[in-house]
């Protein structure tokens, strides 16, 4: 049975075997055998036309009821909601089989009918609140077809969902008193988790999840602190996550230290900002005097900064691109804020040039090594 992989991997393939064979470490026959046994993974027509269709039938479903919709009692509409999902998933149950493809498309196009006649059902009987809380229950709504299919797609479409809902306006405008209520929201993370316990090889579904988590931590975190507090504590998780995971064989744990790089680089590099600091009143002077308090959050500025570069740069010695990207990202951030008046910035930008080139030579001696005690083991 053919393998399908990407033509970049094949590429690399034809371009490789040839080397094994001539320091003998396949035969000309192995390596006809390896070439054979895979083939490029190509996208699925019938698929794209399969929910092209699904979504475009949703649509006219959506348009026939929204076209007659003053015209039709309130019992019809609810029955035509309710027939139109419980029809398409009871189709997409009898195809699961004779038709996977065509199934996948309909539990996609009943997770849309489903959405939308949350929003209808909450227009005919005038229900009041915010507009992000139709989310919500959208999401939660979602949960048990999600856990019987067990689809990625609808699990996306659950996320995608259950985004809107934990941002609401107090994540996505910074509106005061947006936010979400928690205990709802903590239920919809904890069921974005058990949905994905089924799926812990889906390491998408894995970061969209993580990424949910922290959404729903950071705003929660908002509502009885302040900003700086909130970074101050997701610097010091980004620390730990860099410490866990590892090369452990399961995907989504050795994602963690990538995500700990994340937080800590990026609340370091909001940190890096004196205003963030301002927030914390407590350090500054009880007298009001305000050059002092400006010397004060210049200089917890400037620690935040050099501990994260800290950080990012033995990222980035154990060969971890990402902490390269967040060293960058922090001269760019002091370069166009002219913060380090106090200093030459030739002096910095030579610095950490140099870190660059020390950090970037032993990369390529470590990189050598490795190879040469791949020789000698071959």
């Amino acid at each position: 049975m053919e393998r399908g992989i990407s033509v970049k991997f094949l590429r690399f393939l034809h371009q490789e075997l040839p080397v094994w064979q001539a320091k003998g470490l396949v035969t000309p026959q192995a390596a006809l055998g390896i070439l054979d046994l895979y083939s490029v993974r190509r996208r699925s027509f019938a698929r794209i036309l399969l929910d092209t269709g699904a979504a475009l039938l949703g649509l006219a479903a959506i348009s026939v009821v929204a076209a007659n919709w003053m015209t039709m009692p309130r019992a019809l509409r609810m029955g035509l909601i309710i027939g139109i999902y419980s029809l398409t998933l009871v189709v997409a149950c009898l195809n699961e089989k004779s038709a996977p493809q065509l199934s996948q498309a309909l539990r996609l196009l009943a997770a849309m009918i489903f959405g939308g006649g949350i929003f209808l059902a909450a227009q005919m009987y005038h229900q009041g609140g915010r507009w992000f809380t139709a989310f919500g229950w959208w999401a939660l709504g979602l949960g048990p077809a999600v856990l019987i299919f067990r689809d990625s797609r609808q699990m996306y479409v659950l996320q995608a969902a259950a985004l809107m809902y934990l941002g609401g306006d107090g994540a996505f405008f910074l509106a005061e008193g947006g936010a979400t209520p928690p205990m709802f929201g903590l239920l919809l993370v904890t069921l974005i988790w058990g949905l994905w316990l089924p799926q812990r090889k889906n390491l998408g579904i894995f970061n969209v999840n993580v990424a949910l988590t922290l959404l729903f931590i950071f705003v929660n975190f908002l509502r009885c602190s302040n900003l700086a507090s909130g970074l101050l504590a997701f610097f010091v998780l980004g620390l730990a996550l860099q410490g866990a995971g590892g090369k452990s064989g399961e995907g989504w744990r050795d994602t963690l230290p990538a995500w700990g790089a994340l937080l800590t680089g990026g609340a370091g590099l909001a940190l890096s900002v004196p205003e963030v600091w301002r927030e914390l009143s407590f350090l500054l002077p009880l007298d009001g005097a305000m050059a002092q308090g400006e010397r004060v959050t210049r200089f917890l500025a400037a620690g935040a900064a050099a501990l994260t570069a800290f950080v990012m740069s033995l990222r980035l010695y154990r060969g971890a691109p990402l902490g390269g990207v967040f060293i960058a990202l922090l001269i760019a951030r002091y370069f166009l804020d002219h913060f380090f008046g106090f200093m030459s910035k030739a002096a910095v930008f030579a610095a950490l040039g140099l870190l660059f080139l020390v950090a970037g030579l032993e990369w390529e001696r470590r990189s050598l090594e490795k190879r040469r005690n791949g020789n000698k083991e071959a």
